[in-house]
């Protein structure tokens, strides 16, 4: 088997080609010019043949010019494929997707995005909402690398770090008679109200905590269009407090007790499996991120 060329040796013979000079070459590679004409021999020896006119000063033969295309090639292709790898290894580049539960999509994940965006500018991302069960199974398959969801059933390939314990309260309009009660709100207070559903309530379905928990009047999926329908006056509708109005939207959140009803919201990664570093970023962001945005947001940090 022929003895791998040294890309070090073909930088010294381009740079002495293209300046002339075995000086300059060792210059440019911080070798000694004596360096440089013995890798040049070595070189010569391992391809059968001179490289250079005798006695002259850098001076190619017809094989040093016709091989000086292709080292030029081998030496651009070695420099791009190691500036990929060493991009890939630093976690400036390469594919990140991402699977968050509709509860964070809107307020939550556009902050997580904009976040790491800015500091991996080169990161492909893909980034979509599906309800906690869908997310467990996206990371279980690897569609995802990354999920941030309630908690569901354990299993022996995925992580789950948990971050919040999330409670539920009613959403309703701040000149509701519900927002006018000090503290928490039995679940029974829901008995009287035109109730919203909405993807959250699959979580607290068969919980005896009421029969518009499980047929609710109406249910708006989409987070943005469902408070759209609680400021309509179209009824109220029940949320964790992760997914709280914001300060200015015109709603009130009301605690619910008796009983207290809390889901575990974490971030999920597939169990032993080293994360790419692009990916490993996206997850100590994500972590990061969703607990600041759980005291900010009133939640109990686990």
């Amino acid at each position: 088997m022929p003895t791998p060329l040294k890309i070090q040796h073909l930088r010294q013979f381009l740079l002495a080609a293209d300046n002339g000079s075995f000086r300059l070459a060792a210059q440019g590679t911080f070798r000694s010019q004596a360096a440089v004409s013995a890798a040049m021999q070595d070189l010569e020896q391992q391809l059968g043949a001179p490289l250079f006119e005798p006695g002259k000063r850098a001076q190619l033969t017809p094989l040093g010019l016709a091989v000086a295309p292709l080292f030029r090639e081998l030496l651009a292709t070695h420099d791009r494929v190691l500036d990929a790898a060493l991009r890939l290894g630093k976690g400036h580049e390469g594919p990140v997707a991402l699977a968050v539960m509709p509860s964070l999509a809107d307020e939550w994940l556009p902050r997580l995005l904009e976040r790491y965006a800015r500091s991996h500018p080169d990161v492909r991302i893909r980034a979509i909402d599906e309800p906690s069960p869908d997310v467990h199974r996206l990371v279980l398959s690897g569609e995802v690398q990354v999920g941030v969801a309630g908690q569901v059933p354990r299993t022996d390939e995925v992580a789950f770090t948990p971050v919040a314990r999330d409670a539920f309260g009613i959403v309703c309009r701040k000149g509701h008679p519900l927002a006018r009660r000090r503290g928490a709100v039995p679940w029974s207070a829901l008995a009287e109200e035109r109730l919203i559903g909405n993807a959250t309530f699959e979580t607290l379905k068969n919980r005896d905590l009421g029969s518009a928990i499980d047929d609710p009047a109406m249910v708006v999926s989409n987070r943005a269009s469902l408070l759209a329908s609680v400021a309509g006056g179209l009824g109220v509708t029940v949320l964790p407090v992760l997914a709280r109005p914001a300060t200015g939207s015109g709603l009130a959140f009301v605690p619910l007790a008796e009983p207290v009803v809390e889901r575990i919201v974490g971030v999920l990664t597939r169990k032993e499996e080293t994360l790419p570093p692009a990916v490993a970023a996206m997850h100590a962001l994500a972590l990061r991120s969703l607990t600041q945005f759980t005291r900010r947001k009133g939640a109990a940090l686990i």
